[in-house]
């Protein structure tokens, strides 16, 4: 099992970490927070929804769904809309193929697709503006090898995701991984590579385009990896990379080690204060273990024969 390596550091106002770097579990009295869990299984390539609390075997699959695209499920997070109702938004790849696709929830309908000229690793959703934008890195290998990448933005035409299309050519950047939307800054987010950025989703009648913030850049990451919010401190931004996991202060853009665990591939804060995260080991599977880790209550889930390489949270609230 992968406890041993785990994340050191605790983020501020949690319990410290004892000498083999695990957080310290809740209060055996104080019932684990319940939620349910998105998670992607590059072994099947499907999608599955769990509820934390029980083990993540098939007589407790909540919802699942087999994504357009041949490859990896990257990314998979659910939105809600107000022409399709509550969605998902799924991007499949490998090394050489993309698919970035919507399906809506209740019955698996897929809405909209869309091939990518690189390896996607997120997909995200402009609340208002319904802008989609596709973040992937250039083809190859993985790590330092990927020197290119780039984000695609598709607009609707309608307010329904069927009518989403491309909004002109790719952006360069490089070894993009993560985004995020901001509704209270109205910024979308982007990690990869060295870089933390925002921008501005700027749309007219017939376009839509994006604009860097750039007084919102880092430039202080090593192979910048998960983006998410801190659903119990929405002022910060929680952030991986090769090294670590940092809170990003939007604010001061400050950024603050939190844990100094490896290649930690998602990240993120329940409201409850629970820590949700999913990570690969030494010598081990690139994307990930069949486990999803709960840091403060100290469970482990693990799907067998999986290798889950993202675990988001299901809910529609980005922040």
């Amino acid at each position: 099992m992968d406890r041993r390596s785990l994340l050191k550091g605790a983020l501020a106002g949690a319990v410290a970490v004892p000498a083999g770097g695990l957080l310290t579990a809740q209060p055996a009295s104080a019932a684990p927070a319940a939620f349910n869990v998105l998670i992607g299984d590059v072994t099947s390539g499907k999608i599955y929804l769990f509820d934390r609390n029980k083990p993540f075997t098939d007589r407790n699959i909540k919802w699942s769904l087999n994504p357009a695209g041949s490859g990896h499920p990257m990314e998979h997070r659910f939105r809600a809309t107000d022409g399709d109702g509550e969605i998902l938004l799924a991007v499949t790849g490998t090394s050489t193929t993309g698919t970035a696709s919507i399906y809506r929830r209740r019955d698996k309908k897929l809405l909209w697709s869309a091939s990518v000229k690189n390896y996607p690793h997120s997909i995200e959703r402009a609340r208002g503006t319904g802008v989609v934008v596709v973040a992937g890195r250039s083809y190859g290998s993985g790590g330092g090898a990927a020197t290119g990448g780039s984000l695609h933005v598709f607009r609707p035409t309608s307010g329904h995701a069927s009518s989403l299309v491309r909004a002109g050519d790719a952006i360069p950047f490089h070894q993009a991984h993560g985004l995020l939307w901001d509704p209270r800054l109205e910024r979308m987010w982007v990690s990869g590579g060295k870089r933390l950025t925002a921008y501005r989703i700027v749309t007219a009648a017939s376009s839509a385009k994006l604009v860097e913030d750039t007084a919102r850049r880092l430039d202080t990451f090593t192979r910048a990896h998960d983006l998410q919010p801190d659903h119990q401190h929405p002022g910060r931004l929680l952030v991986t990379d090769t090294y670590g996991v940092y809170a990003v202060d939007k604010a001061s853009m400050t950024k603050t080690r939190l844990h100094s665990r490896r290649y930690v591939k998602s990240y993120v804060r329940h409201s409850s204060g629970e820590q949700m995260w999913t990570g690969a080991v030494e010598d081990g599977n690139v994307f990930g273990t069949k486990y999803v880790h709960f840091n403060v209550s100290g469970v482990d889930r693990a799907r067998e024969g999986a290798i889950i390489y993202k675990a988001r949270l299901d809910t529609t609230t980005y922040a």
